[in-house]
């Protein structure tokens, strides 16, 4: 069993291997980046990437994890204290907190956007995606008109057009999107689609 990165040391060298990992996978591409040069850019030996994270893979897939997360406590910090906001409003403050959060560091998510496809298993990414649907569901409850019973399938729908359009912008076209660039069509259809529902 791979070490848990329970203490604060364990945690610093784990993230130091993440971070090393990133930069460069950035800067080279994952197939070129090997083992040897991860744990030099962290400044840790062989022997301890291998106590971590035991081949490449997993360590792609445990970075995809902590940033999914970390985007996702991002938007239900978005979503926190504005239960009295007409969902319109809360639809857009997620919109804009998701959208922000990738182009900030376009790179970094065109890459592990790119790795996902590579070595995600299902069942993480069905949680990944489940959680997101809920941060969607949550912004369109107690819409004014009502929508048609039941919403999930709308907040599934919101997800899927957010994460495909910004995802397959910056692996089709590349990290230089920016922020207007991938906020502004999805906001148009987005709210179409709520009038929609909403007329329904």
């Amino acid at each position: 069993m791979r070490r848990r990165p329970l203490q604060s040391r364990a945690q610093a060298t784990s993230q130091a291997l993440q971070d090393a990992f990133v930069r460069l996978v950035i800067e080279q591409g994952y197939e070129r980046t090997t083992v040897r040069e991860v744990a030099a850019v962290a400044g840790v030996g062989l022997g301890t990437f291998y106590e971590y994270f035991g081949n490449m893979d997993t360590l792609a897939a445990m970075c995809i994890h902590r940033q999914v997360q970390a985007l996702h406590a991002q938007g239900l910090q978005a979503l926190q204290g504005c239960a009295d906001m007409a969902p319109a409003t809360r639809v857009d403050r997620l919109l804009d907190t998701l959208v922000d959060g990738i182009a900030r560091e376009a790179p970094m998510w065109a890459a592990l956007f790119m790795l996902e496809r590579k070595v995600s298993a299902p069942e993480p990414f069905r949680r990944h995606y489940q959680a997101y649907v809920q941060l969607w569901a949550m912004a369109l409850q107690d819409c004014d008109p009502p929508l048609p019973e039941p919403a999930q399938p709308l907040a599934r729908l919101l997800h899927t057009m957010t994460y495909g359009w910004v995802s397959q912008s910056l692996l089709a076209l590349g990290p230089q999107q920016t922020p207007q660039q991938l906020r502004e069509p999805l906001g148009w259809a987005i709210h179409a689609l709520l009038r929609k529902a909403q007329a329904a």
